[in-house]
C-alpha cells in the first residue's frame, strides 16, 4: 500500500509541475508538442517514484 501511495504522490507532483509549465508557456505564447511533453512527464514521474522508493530497497 505504501508503494501505491508513493506512486500517486509522484504522479501528482509531476502533473502539477507540468501544468505550471504549460500555463507559463501558454501565457507567453509558446506552443509545446503534446506527444513529447507526455513522454517526458511520464519519464519524470517514474524517475521520481524510483527516487522515493530507493531507501526501501537499500534496507532489504
Amino acid at each position: 500500500m505504501k508503494h501505491f501511495l508513493k506512486g500517486i504522490a509522484a504522479v501528482l507532483i509531476v502533473t502539477l509541475v507540468s501544468m505550471a509549465v504549460h500555463v507559463f508557456c501558454n501565457m507567453h505564447d509558446i506552443h509545446l508538442d503534446s506527444a513529447a511533453t507526455g513522454i517526458v512527464t511520464a519519464i519524470c514521474a517514474v524517475a521520481f517514484y524510483h527516487a522515493l522508493i530507493m531507501n526501501e530497497r537499500k534496507d532489504k
